[in-house]
C-alpha cells in the first residue's frame, strides 16, 4: 500500500510538468500502479485466506489434543478394567484349584486315617482278649501310626506351601517343583489310574516364584485328567522330561489331543479345552506365569495326545 501512495505522489508531480516525455512516464507509472494494486489485492486475499487456514489448523490441533487426552484416559481406564477382570479371573481359578486340591488332600488323608483307626481297633481287641499287650506289639503300633501321621503332616505341609505367596524371586530346581506337585496329587493319580513317568536326569534351575510355577504343572495334570475321563481313555499315561540342553520341560499325555480348530488359540483367554465346561483361563494363566519366569509355553498334538513345552529363555 505504501508503494502505491508513492506512485500517486509521483503521478501528481508529473501532471504539473507539461512535457511529452513526462506524460509518457506518467502513463507508464499509472500502468505499474494498476498492476501493483491488483497484485496487492490478490496478495491480501491470499494472506487473509492463509490466516483463516492457520486459525482452522490451530483450532483443529486443539480439538485433537482434547480428543487425544480423552482417548488416552479412556484407554487407561479400559486397561485398568481389563487388569481387574484378569485378576478376578485369576483369583477365581486359583480358588477353584484350591478346592480341587482340598478334595485331593482329603482323599489322600482317608487311607492313613483308616489305617490308624484300624490299628487302634485291633490294639483294643488284642488288649481285651489277651489281658494285656506285649511291648513288641506296642512298638509295631507306634511305628505304623508314626509313619501314617508323618504322611498326613507331609501332605498338609505341601498343601500349605503350595498356595503360600512368595514375594521375593528365588532360584529353584524344575525337578523339585515337579516332584512337589506329584507328591501332592499322588493319590489323585492313583485314584484315576494315571501313570506318570519322569525323566529329570538333566535337571536345571530357573529364577522366579516356585509356587507360581507349580500351577503350570498342576494345570497340565488337571487338564489331562479331565481329557482322560471325557475321552474314556483306558490306559492313561503322562511323560514329563526335563532337558537342560534345550532349557525346557516337556509334558506329554495320551489323552486324545486338542481340537485343531482351537490349537492356535489355546493360550488365549476364554479358549478352553473343556468346551462350555471350562472358563478358558487355566492355560492363559499358565502362559502368563511362564512369561513372568522368562519363558514361553508352546503346544502341539503329539501321537494320541498333546505335548506342552515350557522353554526357559534365561541363563541356566
Amino acid at each position: 500500500m505504501k508503494y502505491n501512495k508513492k506512485f500517486q505522489e509521483i503521478i501528481k508531480k508529473l501532471e504539473k510538468i507539461d512535457d511529452e516525455d513526462c506524460r509518457n512516464i506518467k502513463k507508464e507509472i499509472e500502468v505499474l500502479s494498476d498492476i501493483y494494486e491488483k497484485k496487492e489485492k490478490r496478495l491480501n486475499k491470499i494472506i487473509a485466506l492463509s490466516d483463516k487456514q492457520q486459525m482452522a489448523i490451530v483450532e483443529l490441533h486443539e480439538e485433537l489434543d482434547i480428543y487425544k487426552n480423552h482417548l488416552e484416559e479412556k484407554v487407561f481406564q479400559e486397561i485398568k478394567k481389563r487388569k481387574e477382570q484378569e485378576n478376578l479371573l485369576f483369583e477365581q481359578t486359583r480358588l477353584a484349584m484350591i478346592a480341587e486340591m482340598v478334595d485331593a488332600v482329603a482323599h489322600q488323608w482317608v487311607q492313613p486315617l483308616n489305617i490308624i483307626s484300624l490299628n487302634t481297633e485291633l490294639l483294643s481287641i488284642e488288649a481285651k482278649n489277651n489281658n494285656g499287650i506285649s511291648p513288641q506289639r506296642v512298638e509295631t503300633f507306634k511305628e505304623i501310626s508314626t509313619y501314617q501321621i508323618n504322611h498326613l503332616l507331609e501332605t498338609l505341609t505341601n498343601f500349605r506351601g503350595f498356595f503360600r505367596p512368595i514375594k521375593e524371586l528365588q532360584t529353584f530346581s524344575l525337578s523339585n517343583a515337579l516332584n512337589s506337585v506329584l507328591n501332592l496329587v499322588n493319590d489323585e493319580l492313583v485314584r484315576y489310574s494315571i501313570k506318570i513317568d519322569v525323566d529329570d536326569k538333566n535337571d536345571f534351575k530357573i529364577v522366579g516364584n516356585e509356587n507360581e510355577f507349580k500351577h503350570i504343572i498342576l494345570n497340565f495334570i488337571s487338564n489331562s485328567k479331565y481329557a482322560f475321563l471325557k475321552n474314556e481313555i483306558k490306559s492313561r499315561h503322562i511323560q514329563i522330561n526335563i532337558l537342560k540342553d534345550k532349557k525346557s520341560l516337556e509334558y506329554i499325555d495320551n489323552a486324545g489331543g486338542i481340537d485343531e480348530s482351537i490349537l492356535e488359540y489355546i493360550f488365549d483367554m476364554h479358549t478352553s479345552t473343556k468346551g462350555s465346561e471350562g472358563s478358558g483361563i487355566g492355560l492363559y494363566m499358565s502362559q502368563q506365569i511362564a512369561k513372568k519366569h522368562n519363558g514361553m509355553l508352546s503346544v502341539s498334538n503329539y501321537g494320541n495326545g498333546a505335548k506342552f513345552i515350557f522353554t526357559y529363555r534365561g541363563e541356566v
